[in-house]
């Protein structure tokens, strides 16, 4: 893949769980091996595990590599930002998956036309089973959308979005395996409260899962239809959802994500009027 768009290798400013859960996802779909994986952080604590190329200077970091993974927090990303720009040239290209940071207000932050493509994307991509959206700066070219949509692809699914729904996509995507742990948690307790042990419950409630999302994806069917051939007339599955029903489960699930999406949307807010009252071009 990369030897098609001639880029050797891909570095992380930022050297936390999305550098970590990308690398591992990455080496794993045979995209990038470890040697061209580079990674950034205030200290070799946070990236000697990871096993690639480190540094704990980010300058240094821009100057040896044209593609990087801006992967730090979103109130880190200003500053990050004003740091490196110096040193970003034509060549480069910049993956923001900081939530909330608009492209144009990071634009203000660094050299004019520089290429740079926001993306969000969640922790299963260590497994190739995650969720990335991504929308391209005015001055990204098509081969650096094709860039993104292949490198992104190969760790699970991956779409092109208009940026203003990429809080949306943070909301849903990027809490999706929190929301999903919670219940999986959840479907276990009630069944160790049952009588089973721990480890069965677990196992089986993951499964359960896993399984019930594989068949809405296989299958293409409405989850609505999917969860009425399991409810039989007068059944326990239908008494079950019944109950989820009355707890208002599809609400809170709604209000969870709207929630983040609120969230995404004010750190946005944030960081914006942050970036636009810095600006240095």
């Amino acid at each position: 893949m990369y030897r098609t768009f001639r880029i050797p290798q891909l570095a992380f400013l930022g050297a936390g769980t999305l550098a970590e859960t990308l690398t591992k996802g990455f080496i794993a779909a045979g995209a990038l091996q470890i040697n061209q994986i580079w990674a950034s952080a205030p200290s070799d604590t946070h990236v000697m595990k990871l096993g690639c190329k480190t540094t704990t200077d980010n300058v240094k970091l821009v100057k040896e590599n044209k593609l990087v993974a801006l992967s730090v927090k979103p109130q880190v990303l200003p500053k990050v930002l004003r740091e490196i720009s110096p040193h970003i040239t034509p060549d480069h290209l910049l993956l923001s998956f900081a939530a909330g940071m608009k492209i144009r207000n990071m634009q203000y932050l660094l050299p004019p036309k520089t290429r740079i493509a926001r993306l969000m994307t969640n922790t299963p991509t260590q497994f190739r089973e995650g969720v990335s959206s991504f929308a391209l700066g005015p001055h990204c070219r098509e081969a650096d959308r094709k860039l993104i949509q292949d490198l992104m692809s190969t760790v699970g699914y991956c779409t092109e979005v208009k940026e203003n729904l990429l809080d949306v996509v943070t909301g849903f995507a990027g809490g999706g395996p929190a929301y999903a742990y919670c219940f999986i948690e959840a479907i276990a307790d009630a069944a160790v409260l049952g009588g089973m042990t721990r480890e069965e419950a677990m196992k089986m409630a993951a499964k359960s899962v896993l399984g019930a999302a594989r068949m809405v994806e296989e299958t293409g069917d409405h989850p609505g239809k999917l969860k009425d051939d399991v409810c039989s007339a007068g059944g326990s599955t239908i008494r079950g959802i019944h109950a989820l029903e009355k707890g208002r489960m599809r609400s809170a699930v709604i209000d969870a994500v709207n929630a983040a999406t609120e969230r995404s949307s004010e750190l946005g807010k944030i960081l914006n009027e942050q970036g636009s009252s810095n600006k240095i071009f």
